[in-house]
């Protein structure tokens, strides 16, 4: 039998008090129609004081990126448009986190203004994910969270961050890329950092990839349960990004 979700007054007082206090509420679904805009701006972060950061992905591009090498190389064997294929693969995931966000929500999607070829695509990615979070036994404590470091100057938006039967904290970032490359667990540290920052007293105890296959409808997890090493990476990549910047004017 599976085990079954814990509501909200299932939690002990110890986490609702921790959750009152950051005035943190688990979601609960609401059914409403939410229309997806691909157009939509990126999602933009500021400190208190108003001045703009930049978002954890823009230091990851000084990693070297070999798989996407090979990726473009074989798009072009192909005779395909690598910069056209990036930008339908990006929708794609951009649509996918948007029905994971509607199930978690209780929302209905409506993804009417949307091509239908990437629509499908994202709804194979989405049945991967139904799957896996059928037997994550996790409930959602925070959904699309949006975040702010100032100790580091950077945001970013956490896909789910949910409470086991041990109420322990898993934070999960879903990709619907080929792969998990190395790089996504430096941007996951980040995430788990500013967190942390955020919620002092509500501590990251593992940090989850779910990868969504959108053309087999298969998922592949990976875990860190310690990440120092890797925030320390992500910290030198800041510090790189940083001087690039200032140099570049």
């Amino acid at each position: 039998m599976p085990k079954k979700k814990k509501q909200t007054s299932d939690l002990s007082s110890y986490l609702l008090k921790r959750l009152e206090e950051y005035k943190l509420t688990p979601p609960i679904k609401e059914h409403k129609i939410v229309k997806l805009d691909l157009d939509e701006p990126h999602q933009k972060y500021f400190l208190r004081c108003g001045t703009e950061v930049d978002g954890t992905t823009r230091a990851l591009r000084y990693i070297p990126k070999d798989a996407l090498i090979g990726w473009a190389y074989k798009l072009g064997k192909q005779g395909k448009d690598m910069n056209l294929e990036k930008t339908n693969a990006a929708k794609i995931g951009t649509i996918a986190h948007f029905l994971i966000q509607c199930d978690l929500m209780g929302w209905e999607p409506d993804l009417s203004s949307c091509d239908g070829m990437l629509v499908r695509s994202a709804q194979t990615a989405f049945k991967a994910y139904r799957e896996w979070f059928s037997k994550a036994g996790l409930r959602p404590l925070a959904v699309e969270a949006q975040l702010v470091s100032h100790c580091y100057r950077c945001g970013g938006t956490i896909d789910l961050v949910g409470v086991d039967e041990h109420e322990e904290l898993t934070l999960v970032d879903f990709k619907t890329s080929g792969g998990l490359w190395q790089d996504y667990f430096f941007q996951v540290s980040a995430y788990a950092t500013i967190w942390e920052e955020n919620y002092r007293r509500l501590p990251i105890q593992r940090l989850l990839l779910v990868r969504l296959d959108k053309e087999t409808g298969e998922h592949e997890t990976k875990g860190l349960t310690e990440w120092k090493r890797h925030w320390e990476v992500y910290v030198a990549l800041l510090r790189l990004a940083k001087r690039i910047k200032d140099i570049s004017g």
